[in-house]
């Protein structure tokens, strides 16, 4: 019996070895053709079913800038009143192949008519004259024509599509219409968009269309970005129409607006020894938030509490530098002082001598401690979006028309609502709830662009990989926000939905008290009051600011914040098995 069942062992051995055999043989020759998935690339949007237009633009072969204006595109009717094509944005781009960072400003400018005091005495900044000069198209026109793979009339098809048929009103949106009604009502623009036959609001789950913006669209992807800035007939309606309900916008004005570039000007930051942050110039946030991440490179610390306390310094200071800030290139007067507050910033015996001043027990609450003299006007609604292609190629960009529906006129030909941005730059004379007197870098002149707290960034790894990119949408909370993100995520190891879904703290300077979120733990919450913190919970469901990433720590994970609705998407890339 032993031997007759060695047999048999031997016999089932030898066959499990033959089965092996040709198993291996059949995975080396008669597979060696099938391909493997793995996820490479990712769209994530504000806006929802807009990172789908994102990435069906590169599923056709598109480049991350043709996905990114795309995806915007849809945004400015999906989140109308958030951004769109009457406003501006920032972005910062990066070309893995090459290394190469690119950032563009297409903020809004001051009109040439607008002066420093045109606001003196007016209790609040809406309507016509609050617009400053759109910079959104031409924007998306340079980068196209710098990056673009697919032709402009492509990306601008699901949009108009969108526009013409008609899209399901979100929650938010639904939202914001009835925060914003009585305005809504009194604007013939907004009332054709917003109000239903009956002359109600659209609620949750109606059909919306937007007949005169899905003409306009057609003509801006027909001829281009003249359609608007010269002589188009786009132009001229848009004009008029502001014109007519006082605005101070002429074609003139658009004639001359200009995107600006910047390829050594970008803003950079070391998080850690491994990490380095790519993020947008001067007028935006980037060069604050490059100074709370550099500040917050010798403070790192296991202990919580003692942590998040050298963080609430950190944006105080942050801020008291940003008092000092605004656009310099378009402002003959404060260009010199804002240009050594910018390079002052930047040094590291500068930064060294701003950590002695950062204690683990105690804070301060006057104002030039920090070094903060003035205030700066807060800003509002945004909308963010972020694009990694297959290639490594990556795109981040903040869009915003500046408050909820902007200046709350709409021109009624062309179907654009108009931003208004003027808001957002200081008026001489006035003094805020907190006794702070306004900021001469940000007051207001000709081609001027207003401070913003928008500050988009990527960031790379030592090899050059894109390891994260992120921004929010959601007014002086965005840096903030984004700091927080990045911190939590590359030096607390966090995960990517932690980082960006957890409670969060916030410090501007003016109030000068933290705000937090109840999820925020209270051994730290505990410890920031002991430390001398005035402490303000924010009621559930207050605007933190929303957050959109991508983290690429491994496979890129698209994620955007609980706090507003959205959108993401992955791509698989197809890579042959190596033998």
């Amino acid at each position: 019996m032993r031997i007759v069942w060695s047999k048999k062992l031997l016999l089932w051995l030898l066959l499990a070895a033959l089965m092996v055999t040709a198993l291996t043989l059949g995975l080396v020759f008669g597979l060696k053709n099938r391909d493997t998935l793995y996820i490479s690339g990712a769209v994530v949007s504000n806006g929802i079913g807009c990172a789908a237009v994102g990435g069906e633009m590169l599923t056709d072969g598109g480049s991350a800038v043709d996905a990114a204006i795309a995806t915007l595109l849809c945004e400015g009717l999906l989140l109308p009143h958030s951004m769109g094509i009457g406003g501006g944005f920032v972005a910062t781009i990066y070309t893995r192949s090459s290394r190469k960072v690119e950032t563009v400003i297409a903020r809004e400018s001051a009109p040439a008519a607008a002066h420093k005091d045109m606001f003196v005495g007016e209790t609040s900044i809406t309507g016509a004259k609050s617009g400053a000069v759109p910079g959104e198209i031409l924007g998306y026109w340079e980068m196209h024509r710098r990056y673009g793979i697919l032709p402009w009339k492509r990306l601008f098809e699901p949009s108009i599509k969108l526009a013409r048929e008609g899209h399901v009103v979100s929650r938010y949106l639904a939202a914001a219409i009835q925060s914003k009604l009585d305005n809504i009502k009194a604007d013939p623009g907004l009332s054709a968009v917003f109000l239903n036959a009956t002359g109600d609001p659209h609620l949750e789950g109606d059909y919306m269309k937007r007949p005169a913006l899905a003409d306009t669209l057609e003509r801006i992807a027909e001829n281009g970005a003249k359609e608007f800035y010269d002589g188009g007939e786009t132009g001229r309606k848009f004009v008029e129409d502001i014109q007519k309900m006082g605005g101070i916008i002429t074609e003139q004005d658009l004639r001359d607006y200009t995107v600006r570039w910047e390829s050594d000007g970008h803003v950079s930051a070391h998080v850690s020894g491994t990490y380095t942050l790519y993020s947008t110039p001067m007028p935006s946030s980037g060069p604050v938030l490059a100074f709370i991440l550099n500040l917050m490179a010798d403070l790192y610390t296991d202990n919580e509490p003692i942590y998040w306390q050298r963080v609430v310094e950190a944006f105080k200071h942050a801020y008291g530098q940003r008092t000092n800030l605004g656009d310099m290139y378009a402002d003959p007067v404060s260009a010199a002082s804002i240009n050594a507050t910018l390079e002052e910033m930047l040094k590291p015996e500068f930064l060294e001598s701003v950590r002695k001043l950062i204690h683990d027990n105690s804070t301060s609450e006057d104002y030039l401690y920090y070094g903060a003299n003035f205030t700066v006007e807060e800003d509002h609604g945004t909308a963010h979006m972020n694009v990694l292609a297959t290639n490594g190629d990556a795109v981040s960009i903040t869009s915003t028309i500046n408050n909820y529906f902007g200046s709350k006129v709409a021109s009624t030909q062309t179907g654009i609502i108009l931003n208004d941005e003027m808001d957002d730059f200081s008026t001489p004379g006035v003094i805020n709830g907190f006794g702070v007197p306004a900021s001469p870098a940000n007051y207001i002149y000709p081609g001027k662009r207003p401070m913003s707290s928008m500050s988009p960034c990527i960031i790379v790894d030592q090899e050059g990989n894109v390891r994260l990119l992120v921004g929010a949408a959601g007014g002086t909370r965005i840096t903030t926000s984004v700091a927080a993100v990045i911190m939590k995520y590359l030096l607390r190891k966090e995960s990517l939905t932690a980082a960006v879904n957890n409670g969060r703290l916030h410090h501007q300077l003016a109030p000068m008290r933290v705000s937090y979120e109840q999820e925020v733990d209270s051994s730290v919450t505990d410890y920031l009051k002991q430390v001398g913190h005035e402490m303000y919970e924010e009621p559930v469901g207050s605007s933190f600011a929303a957050v959109t990433a991508i983290g690429a720590l491994e496979q890129p994970e698209p994620f955007y914040d609980r706090r507003r609705i959205g959108s993401a998407l992955t791509l698989a890339k197809t890579n042959k098995m190596q033998h």
